[in-house]
């Protein structure tokens, strides 16, 4: 079983579901998120529990490991993969988080662009932005908010997405996902 800091995605999602709360409860919600075990089964979708023993509340989600491993240079070398991780998919507004176990994404302010081929279909460019709150490390991109809906709808059509993201001082790297059972995973939340 392998351990994922995901306390940032988590955070993220009780600061969006919370929209009438003030900016001091909404905060203290992501400060009290713990490390969450998944097991790392490679090329398997994962249903990611989270129970908020406090609140009395349950949230759940979608997360696949990649099925290669980054090359990285060091201090970043090692076992490293990138995770999806797709929150509220039946919402309408789902929410797209991708997430590399260690290295510094090669992204400003502004964003970055991520390539994402979805099956066989031609490259598309994808704007994500660095995933930037309280006890986050870097770690974390998240697609911008508009581009959800059809990247969705593409992890529901085809059965592989390859993605390719900008690393610090490594350059782009490519992430091979089987992305086939997305639907029957998503009926398990």
């Amino acid at each position: 079983m392998k351990k994922i800091l995901i306390a940032g995605v988590i955070g993220f999602g009780l600061v969006l579901s919370g929209c009438g709360k003030s900016e001091a409860e909404k905060a203290k919600e992501t400060v009290e998120m713990n490390e969450i075990d998944i097991e790392s089964k490679t090329g398997e979708w994962q249903v990611v529990v989270n129970r908020d023993e406090m609140r009395n509340t349950e949230s759940k989600w979608l997360a696949l490991r990649s099925s290669n491993n980054a090359d990285l240079n060091f201090p970043y070398d090692g076992e490293n993969r990138l995770q999806l991780d797709i929150l509220d998919s039946k919402s309408g507004s789902a929410r797209i988080f991708l997430t590399i176990d260690k290295g510094q994404y090669d992204c400003g302010s502004y964003g970055c662009s991520v390539s994402i081929k979805f099956g066989n279909n031609p490259v598309q460019d994808v704007r994500f932005h660095e995933y930037d709150t309280q006890g986050s490390d870097g770690t974390i991109l998240v697609l911008d908010g508009g581009s959800s809906k059809p990247f969705l709808q593409n992890i529901r059509t085809f059965k592989t997405i390859i993605v390719e993201v900008p690393f610090y001082s490594n350059g782009l790297k490519q992430f091979k996902f089987n992305t086939k059972k997305f639907n029957e995973a998503e009926k398990q939340i």
